[in-house]
Order: C-alpha cells, then sequence, then structure tokens
C-alpha cells in the first residue's frame, strides 16, 4: 500500500463468517456497515502472538450504522453472525501529517 493514497477496505454482500484477513497501517478510521436483518459484527485485530485475534469493536447490532475510530498498525479482520447481505468498510481519514 502506498502512504500517500486512500486507505480503504471494502467488502459487498458478504455472507456470515469471518472474512480474509486485511492490512491497515493506524490511524483514524470511518467505518460503515449496512447489513440486513439480525446479528452481530466484531472487527478483530491480530494480536503479538501472531495467531490470536482479540476484539476492537465489539458486536456492531445496528442494520446501518458509522462511527470513527483510532486502531493501531496491524492485521485485521471482520466477523459476521447472523446478518445477511452485509456491506462493510473501513476507510483510513487522512492527516495533515500524511
Amino acid at each position: 500500500m502506498s502512504w500517500n493514497t486512500p486507505e480503504r477496505v471494502l467488502h459487498s454482500n458478504i455472507a456470515p463468517g469471518t472474512t480474509a484477513s486485511f492490512a491497515l497501517r493506524g490511524g483514524t478510521y470511518w467505518i460503515e456497515s449496512k447489513s440486513t436483518g439480525t446479528g452481530t459484527i466484531d472487527l478483530k485485530r491480530l494480536g503479538p502472538d501472531g495467531s490470536t485475534y482479540t476484539a476492537r469493536i465489539t458486536q456492531i447490532t445496528a442494520t446501518a450504522g458509522q462511527q470513527t475510530i483510532a486502531l493501531p498498525p496491524g492485521t485485521y479482520q471482520w466477523v459476521v453472525v447472523d446478518f445477511t447481505a452485509n456491506y462493510l468498510e473501513i476507510s483510513r481519514i487522512p492527516t495533515a501529517m500524511d
């Protein structure tokens, strides 16, 4: 990934389950979700042991929502339980230092 281009990870119309891992360079992120039905969505980060994922955001329960969060650099994945037709976006908010 280039340091001078926008950082965005988008998952479109995914089923419940765990997504493939993706890397984030760290900073402030905009997270937006749109899902159908009922369920939960967690954002997890790979821990220092290199094998265990720990929750950064737990139990997004709204069918549509957004939030901002500060995240450290690392490897992440979404875990979706029960919701269907999930659209998940995580985008880094650029700063003057970028």
